[in-house]
């Protein structure tokens, strides 16, 4: 019998605080910390796609200078018709072959431009989905080799969202992020270049006056607004949250009178929607005209100075050559010059929430995995399925001891019940078991063999378990009680419902076997869903069995059948069985009472009334008062 150390509970975090979490950790709402590191991280998972990126960069460069380029000949054009307009009103004939090369170019670059833009998309498209498989595939593969901790630590939000969210943030935003603030330098410098190339330092200065300002101004109001889309986000969260916990408790929230009252709240909750929603939307709106104002208040200065110019050029009073033309290439080249710096500031904006997922990710990836399995230890052939504990010490939190010094011997074939209040340890002595958690200290040996020199595909392979929580997945009734044993024949299958009494039950259904479930079997009820799991633990044929409270969820004759079931099933295997239940575990061979995280009684049934100490305390309070609480 082992010592006994307090037990100091954590209790399980609120909604309100695992939300707070969330929301804590929401790309959308910090920087990144390590933003160099991260897009370092990030260009390291590119590699791969080395030559569709290559091919996307230079197809993305020459498009913009394809861009650049074209108003130089569009702005020629101009110039030569108004060259042969000016001929004609001469009385010269109009002869439109020296405007032939100038089309032909012009006509070069915009197809140029089209097919590197074509490149650019297809191939970004592609290195983009793959991008998504490959996170999204070692995603999956690292959360197969992290520990139970870190699903207990977090949310199933949380993970969710860094499969779904953070990695189509990261591969697809971050990607055309970095392309857009590269392409948009080689337009600012080629617009800048080819307006200083005109020679005309005044229309230049004109066309980039104004930048400062717009930029200013958008980044102002992209900063406003941010905020106010940040409390959008945080009310579309809140009405989710609504919508999901009232479907899942509708019968809850009918049978206690609560309609109007979650009608009232949902109404609240979208009218402060409607409000931060129109608020957020209107202050984002007012850049659009802002900027527009400001664009053409440019376009009417570049304009008047413009003619100005080219009617000095016409009297001659004009040092060059400036036409109507070369206000048309000033105009295009005050647009892509302005452009890409008035949307710095969403750029950043986008280029930091990408960076922020990039993190979320990374941090994943970087999560401690289970310890290596060390060299596959030799198991014969038939096990027995004797299980021993010897001076086993386990916790959760480091400085709160939950096992201390536990020892348990179950031989083979013997049935083993646990029992005791809430929070007492009987659940962890099979995370241990299974290896789901590591002792601190102590052994636990199979058959004589250490599960820790075993690897743990092997050694959970000698168990099967039935848990209070029934999982089922979306497919056939056939394929949900194969899950337990890919190469269960038909036969088999059909030989495990019936030890599970749930074969006439199966026959009943439109398909038989073939019935399809809906995803956690929501379609048929909760004992029935209880009844396949306890088949599919019977097609498994494992040498130790797991019961925790596997008969809970079924009403008293179910109850009984599934008892009988599981005594056949238990012949000759080793058992576990956890219950709260204690008139289920009458006949177990052993009877392990513990409070605590210790053992403090072990016996038979009769034994342990006999002794007329915890255990009898615990049964005789389940007809009267009720399990009494720890002290």
């Amino acid at each position: 019998m082992s010592n006994k150390k307090k037990n100091n509970t954590v209790p399980e975090a609120s909604f309100e605080s695992k939300y707070a979490a969330y929301r804590k950790n929401d790309p959308a709402d910090k920087k990144p910390q390590h933003a160099k590191s991260t897009l370092f991280r990030f260009i390291a998972l590119i590699k791969p796609h080395a030559v569709p990126m290559a091919i996307i960069v230079i197809s993305a460069c020459a498009s913009t200078l394809c861009g650049v380029i074209a108003p130089e000949y569009f702005g020629e054009l101009i110039n030569q018709l108004q060259d042969l307009i000016t001929g004609r009103l001469q009385g010269n004939v109009i002869v439109f072959d020296s405007c032939k090369g100038t089309v032909i170019k012009l006509a070069l670059v915009y197809g140029l431009t089209s097919v590197f833009t074509f490149f650019q998309e297809f191939f970004s498209a592609g290195v983009s989905q793959k991008l998504v498989c490959s996170l999204r595939e070692q995603t999956n593969a690292k959360l197969s080799r992290l520990p139970l901790s870190y699903f207990d630590k977090q949310t199933k939000g949380q993970v969710i969202s860094k499969i779904i969210n953070d990695i189509e943030n990261v591969s697809s935003s971050l990607q055309s992020s970095i392309l857009t603030v590269m392409t948009g330098i080689i337009q600012v410098i080629g617009s800048l270049v080819m307006m200083l190339r005109t020679g005309n330092i005044w229309m230049t200065l004109v066309a980039v006056c104004l930048v400062p300002f717009t930029g200013t101004i958008s980044y102002r109001v992209s900063k406003i607004s941010k905020k106010w889309f940040k409390k959008y986000w945080d009310t579309m969260g809140d009405m989710n949250g609504h919508i999901e916990e009232m479907y899942a408790g509708h019968t809850i929230v009918r049978i206690f009178g609560h309609e109007e009252k979650s009608v009232s709240e949902f109404r609240d909750i979208t009218e402060r929607l409607g409000k931060t929603s129109f608020t957020a939307n209107m202050i984002s709106g007012i850049l659009s005209p802002v900027l527009t104002l400001f664009k053409n208040l440019n376009y009417v200065s570049l304009c008047l100075l413009g003619g100005y110019f080219v009617l000095k050029t016409a009297s001659g009073n004009f040092p060059g050559s400036f036409k109507l033309g070369d206000i048309q290439k000033f105009l295009s080249y005050s647009s892509s010059f302005s452009s890409p710096i008035v949307n710095i500031s969403s750029i950043i904006n986008k280029i930091q929430s990408s960076l922020a997922s990039a993190e979320r990710v990374f941090a994943l990836f970087d999560e401690p995995e289970e310890k290596a399995d060390s060299t596959d230890a030799e198991q014969a052939e038939t096990p027995d399925g004797r299980i021993e504990f010897r001076d086993v010490s386990f916790r959760y939190i480091e400085d709160r001891p939950l096992i201390d010094g536990l020892n348990i011997t179950a031989p083979a074939g013997s049935v083993t019940a646990i029992v005791g209040p809430t929070g007492a340890g009987k659940t962890t002595i099979v995370n241990l078991l299974m290896r789901f958690y590591d002792v601190n200290s102590g052994h636990i040996y199979l058959d004589g063999v250490d599960i820790y020199s075993m690897s743990r595909n092997k050694l959970r392979s000698n168990f099967g378990m039935v848990l209070q929580d029934t999982w089922l997945f979306k497919g056939t009734v056939k394929e949900n009680i194969r899950y337990g044993n890919e190469n269960a024949t038909d036969e088999d299958i059909e030989n495990a419902a019936k030890t599970a009494q749930i074969y006439d039950y199966i026959m009943s259904l439109p398909q038989g076997f073939d019935t399809v479930l809906t995803e956690e079997g929501s379609n048929i009820s909760q004992g029935q869903r209880q009844l396949l799991t306890i088949a599919r633990a019977v097609a498994a044929d494992p040498k130790v069995l797991i019961l925790d409270e596997a008969t809970s969820s079924v009403d008293t004759k179910t109850e009984q059948l599934i008892q009988q079931a599981m005594n056949k099933l238990m012949e000759g295997r080793t058992s576990f069985v956890i219950a709260h239940r204690l008139s289920t575990i009458k006949n177990a061979d052993n009877i392990l009472v513990m409070k605590k995280g210790a053992i403090v009684e072990q016996g038979t049934h009769d034994e342990l009334l006999e002794a007329n100490g915890f255990y009898a305390l615990l049964y005789n309070s389940q007809y009267t008062d009720g399990i009494p609480p720890e002290d």
